[in-house]
Protein backbone atom coordinates (compact mmCIF):
# COMPACT_ATOMS: atom_id res chain seq x y z
CA UNK A 1 0.00 0.00 0.00
CA UNK A 2 1.41 3.48 -1.06
CA UNK A 3 2.24 5.44 1.09
CA UNK A 4 2.46 9.64 1.05
CA UNK A 5 6.09 11.06 1.21
CA UNK A 6 7.73 12.44 4.47
CA UNK A 7 8.22 15.52 2.86
CA UNK A 8 10.48 17.62 5.91
CA UNK A 9 13.06 19.09 4.12
CA UNK A 10 11.72 22.51 4.65
CA UNK A 11 9.98 22.12 8.80
CA UNK A 12 9.98 25.19 10.36
CA UNK A 13 12.42 25.20 13.72
CA UNK A 14 11.08 26.80 17.28
CA UNK A 15 13.26 29.47 18.89
CA UNK A 16 13.46 26.68 22.22
CA UNK A 17 16.61 24.98 22.39
CA UNK A 18 14.43 21.29 22.72
CA UNK A 19 11.88 19.22 21.15
CA UNK A 20 9.30 16.72 22.52
CA UNK A 21 7.74 14.96 19.23
CA UNK A 22 4.66 13.81 19.88
CA UNK A 23 3.08 11.24 16.82
CA UNK A 24 -1.20 10.60 16.80
CA UNK A 25 -1.69 7.49 14.60
CA UNK A 26 -5.22 7.80 14.47
CA UNK A 27 -7.71 4.61 13.23
CA UNK A 28 -10.26 6.63 10.27
CA UNK A 29 -11.73 3.16 9.24
CA UNK A 30 -15.39 1.72 8.44
CA UNK A 31 -15.79 1.11 12.25
CA UNK A 32 -15.15 4.68 13.20
CA UNK A 33 -18.45 5.63 10.86
CA UNK A 34 -21.05 7.98 12.12
CA UNK A 35 -21.27 8.87 15.92
CA UNK A 36 -17.89 7.87 16.41
CA UNK A 37 -15.85 10.08 14.12
CA UNK A 38 -18.09 12.72 15.13
CA UNK A 39 -16.98 12.22 18.84
CA UNK A 40 -13.46 11.79 17.96
CA UNK A 41 -13.83 15.28 15.96
CA UNK A 42 -14.75 17.03 18.78
CA UNK A 43 -12.69 15.53 21.22
CA UNK A 44 -9.78 16.50 19.46
CA UNK A 45 -11.11 19.92 19.82
CA UNK A 46 -11.05 19.96 23.56
CA UNK A 47 -7.98 18.25 24.24
CA UNK A 48 -6.19 20.73 21.83
CA UNK A 49 -6.97 23.06 25.19
CA UNK A 50 -4.97 20.58 27.57
CA UNK A 51 -1.95 20.74 25.55
CA UNK A 52 -1.10 23.73 25.67
CA UNK A 53 -2.10 24.20 29.25
CA UNK A 54 0.95 22.22 30.02
CA UNK A 55 3.58 24.66 30.10
CA UNK A 56 6.70 22.36 28.79
CA UNK A 57 4.56 21.03 26.07
CA UNK A 58 3.72 23.52 25.06
CA UNK A 59 6.92 25.61 24.76
CA UNK A 60 8.59 22.08 23.61
CA UNK A 61 6.34 20.41 21.73
CA UNK A 62 5.73 19.72 18.58
CA UNK A 63 2.82 17.20 17.24
CA UNK A 64 1.91 14.93 13.87
CA UNK A 65 -1.33 13.59 13.14
CA UNK A 66 -1.24 10.22 10.53
CA UNK A 67 -4.76 8.69 9.91
CA UNK A 68 -5.28 4.91 8.19
CA UNK A 69 -8.80 4.18 6.58
CA UNK A 70 -10.71 4.53 3.94
CA UNK A 71 -7.46 2.30 2.14
CA UNK A 72 -4.49 4.48 2.60
CA UNK A 73 -2.69 5.78 5.03
CA UNK A 74 -2.81 10.15 5.58
CA UNK A 75 -0.73 12.72 6.40
CA UNK A 76 -3.32 15.40 8.27
CA UNK A 77 -2.45 18.74 7.09
CA UNK A 78 -2.17 20.46 10.71
CA UNK A 79 -0.42 23.43 9.42
CA UNK A 80 -1.54 24.71 5.68
CA UNK A 81 0.82 23.09 4.09
CA UNK A 82 0.72 19.24 3.50
CA UNK A 83 5.02 19.28 3.24
CA UNK A 84 4.99 20.35 7.07
CA UNK A 85 4.36 16.99 9.33
CA UNK A 86 5.27 18.56 12.87
CA UNK A 87 3.65 21.61 14.24
CA UNK A 88 4.10 23.49 17.78
CA UNK A 89 1.61 22.20 20.27
CA UNK A 90 0.27 25.35 20.33
CA UNK A 91 -0.40 25.64 16.73
CA UNK A 92 -2.35 22.50 16.97
CA UNK A 93 -5.61 22.05 15.29
CA UNK A 94 -6.76 19.51 13.42
CA UNK A 95 -9.37 19.45 10.44
CA UNK A 96 -12.72 17.61 10.88
CA UNK A 97 -11.64 13.56 9.95
CA UNK A 98 -13.43 11.39 7.77
CA UNK A 99 -14.07 7.74 8.13
CA UNK A 100 -14.51 4.88 6.03
CA UNK A 101 -13.06 2.15 4.11
CA UNK A 102 -10.33 -0.94 5.36
CA UNK A 103 -7.75 -0.78 8.53
CA UNK A 104 -4.34 -0.37 7.38
CA UNK A 105 -2.99 -0.15 10.90
CA UNK A 106 0.70 -1.07 10.02
CA UNK A 107 1.06 0.76 7.23
CA UNK A 108 -0.26 3.77 9.82
CA UNK A 109 2.75 3.02 11.93
CA UNK A 110 5.06 2.30 9.21
CA UNK A 111 4.84 5.99 7.59
CA UNK A 112 4.63 7.31 11.48
CA UNK A 113 8.04 6.41 12.36
CA UNK A 114 9.63 7.35 8.99
CA UNK A 115 7.95 10.60 9.74
CA UNK A 116 9.46 10.72 13.25
CA UNK A 117 12.71 9.44 12.40
CA UNK A 118 13.00 12.24 9.44
CA UNK A 119 12.16 14.83 11.52
CA UNK A 120 14.48 13.73 14.25
CA UNK A 121 17.54 14.18 11.83
CA UNK A 122 16.25 17.67 10.91
CA UNK A 123 16.66 18.62 13.78
CA UNK A 124 20.00 16.85 14.67
CA UNK A 125 20.78 18.50 11.43
CA UNK A 126 19.94 22.00 12.83
CA UNK A 127 21.57 21.38 16.40
CA UNK A 128 18.58 20.98 18.15
CA UNK A 129 18.64 17.99 20.93
CA UNK A 130 15.41 16.22 21.80
CA UNK A 131 13.66 16.65 25.64
CA UNK A 132 12.99 13.72 25.60
CA UNK A 133 12.00 10.15 23.87
CA UNK A 134 9.61 11.13 21.06
CA UNK A 135 5.92 9.52 21.91
CA UNK A 136 3.65 7.93 19.66
CA UNK A 137 0.14 6.80 19.93
CA UNK A 138 -2.15 4.62 18.27
CA UNK A 139 -5.56 4.98 18.61
CA UNK A 140 -8.02 2.47 17.19
CA UNK A 141 -11.14 0.42 17.41
CA UNK A 142 -10.52 -2.53 15.23
CA UNK A 143 -7.80 -5.15 14.14
CA UNK A 144 -5.16 -4.49 11.32
CA UNK A 145 -6.45 -5.44 7.57
CA UNK A 146 -4.79 -5.64 4.47
CA UNK A 147 -5.85 -4.14 1.33
CA UNK A 148 -8.79 -6.46 0.90
CA UNK A 149 -10.05 -5.64 4.42
CA UNK A 150 -9.14 -9.13 5.51
CA UNK A 151 -7.23 -9.14 9.07
CA UNK A 152 -3.67 -9.44 8.68
CA UNK A 153 -0.86 -11.00 11.27
CA UNK A 154 1.73 -7.99 9.90
CA UNK A 155 1.86 -6.61 12.74
CA UNK A 156 3.90 -9.31 14.02
CA UNK A 157 6.21 -8.12 11.71
CA UNK A 158 6.06 -4.67 13.22
CA UNK A 159 6.21 -5.42 16.63
CA UNK A 160 9.94 -5.81 16.69
CA UNK A 161 11.00 -2.85 14.95
CA UNK A 162 9.00 -1.07 17.89
CA UNK A 163 11.07 -2.85 20.50
CA UNK A 164 14.28 -1.58 18.54
CA UNK A 165 13.43 1.52 18.68
CA UNK A 166 12.40 1.62 22.56
CA UNK A 167 15.58 -0.06 23.36
CA UNK A 168 17.70 2.47 21.34
CA UNK A 169 15.75 5.11 23.76
CA UNK A 170 14.62 6.74 20.68
CA UNK A 171 10.88 6.37 21.72
CA UNK A 172 7.69 5.42 24.01
CA UNK A 173 4.89 3.62 21.99
CA UNK A 174 1.33 3.42 23.34
CA UNK A 175 -1.65 1.70 22.27
CA UNK A 176 -5.44 2.39 23.02
CA UNK A 177 -8.00 0.61 22.39
CA UNK A 178 -12.03 1.65 22.51
CA UNK A 179 -14.63 -0.83 22.01
CA UNK A 180 -14.27 -3.10 19.07
CA UNK A 181 -9.93 -3.11 19.38
CA UNK A 182 -7.94 -6.35 19.69
CA UNK A 183 -6.25 -6.60 23.42
CA UNK A 184 -4.22 -9.40 21.76
CA UNK A 185 -3.16 -7.44 19.05
CA UNK A 186 -2.64 -4.05 21.35
CA UNK A 187 -0.73 -6.62 24.07
CA UNK A 188 1.57 -7.55 20.59
CA UNK A 189 2.37 -4.03 19.80
CA UNK A 190 2.74 -2.04 23.01
CA UNK A 191 3.25 -4.67 25.86
CA UNK A 192 4.27 -2.26 28.48
CA UNK A 193 1.76 0.58 27.29
CA UNK A 194 -1.42 -0.86 26.33
CA UNK A 195 -5.20 -0.12 27.16
CA UNK A 196 -8.26 -1.90 26.49
CA UNK A 197 -10.70 0.91 27.33
CA UNK A 198 -13.80 -0.51 25.71
CA UNK A 199 -16.43 1.95 27.50
CA UNK A 200 -14.38 4.86 27.61
CA UNK A 201 -15.03 7.98 25.39
CA UNK A 202 -12.79 9.05 22.88
CA UNK A 203 -12.07 12.56 25.42
CA UNK A 204 -11.15 10.25 27.83
CA UNK A 205 -8.31 8.48 26.16
CA UNK A 206 -7.17 11.61 25.10
CA UNK A 207 -7.16 12.63 28.37
CA UNK A 208 -4.93 9.54 29.20
CA UNK A 209 -2.35 10.82 26.34
CA UNK A 210 -2.27 14.11 28.17
CA UNK A 211 -1.18 12.28 31.08
CA UNK A 212 1.05 10.35 29.51
CA UNK A 213 2.57 13.19 27.99
CA UNK A 214 2.99 15.25 30.71
CA UNK A 215 4.64 12.63 32.97
CA UNK A 216 7.02 11.98 30.44
CA UNK A 217 7.59 15.47 29.81
CA UNK A 218 8.42 15.97 33.69
CA UNK A 219 10.39 13.09 34.04
CA UNK A 220 14.36 12.43 33.23
CA UNK A 221 13.10 9.23 30.83
CA UNK A 222 14.95 10.34 28.05
CA UNK A 223 17.81 7.80 29.95
CA UNK A 224 16.31 5.69 31.73
CA UNK A 225 15.81 1.79 30.35
CA UNK A 226 12.22 1.34 28.44
CA UNK A 227 10.73 -0.60 30.98
CA UNK A 228 11.15 2.27 33.66
CA UNK A 229 10.38 4.97 31.77
CA UNK A 230 6.93 3.25 30.81
CA UNK A 231 6.46 2.49 34.70
CA UNK A 232 6.33 6.11 35.74
CA UNK A 233 4.27 6.89 32.79
CA UNK A 234 1.92 3.73 33.59
CA UNK A 235 2.05 5.20 37.31
CA UNK A 236 0.61 8.31 36.54
CA UNK A 237 -1.94 7.28 33.88
CA UNK A 238 -3.44 4.94 36.55
CA UNK A 239 -3.59 7.69 39.29
CA UNK A 240 -5.54 9.15 36.68
CA UNK A 241 -7.77 6.54 36.25
CA UNK A 242 -8.50 6.06 39.94
CA UNK A 243 -8.95 10.00 40.61
CA UNK A 244 -11.54 10.03 37.45
CA UNK A 245 -13.26 6.70 39.05
CA UNK A 246 -13.76 8.46 42.38
CA UNK A 247 -15.10 11.49 40.78
CA UNK A 248 -17.49 9.99 38.45
CA UNK A 249 -18.54 8.04 41.99
CA UNK A 250 -17.23 4.61 40.65
CA UNK A 251 -14.59 3.71 43.09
Amino acid sequence: MNRPATGLSDLPVQAAKSRLLLTLVVDTSSSMEGERITELNAALQDWRQQLVEDDVVRRFGEIAMITFGQGHVKLVDLSGDPDQAYVPVSQFDPPPLTAGGVTPMIDGLQYAFDVLAARRQQLRRDGFSLLNRSLVYLITDGIPTDENGHPTSAWRDFAPVIRRQEEGRHLLFFAFGVDGADEFVLRGLAPRAWRLLADARLAEVLSLVSTSIEAAAASSVHDMPADQAYDIVNEQMDRYARMREFLEGKA
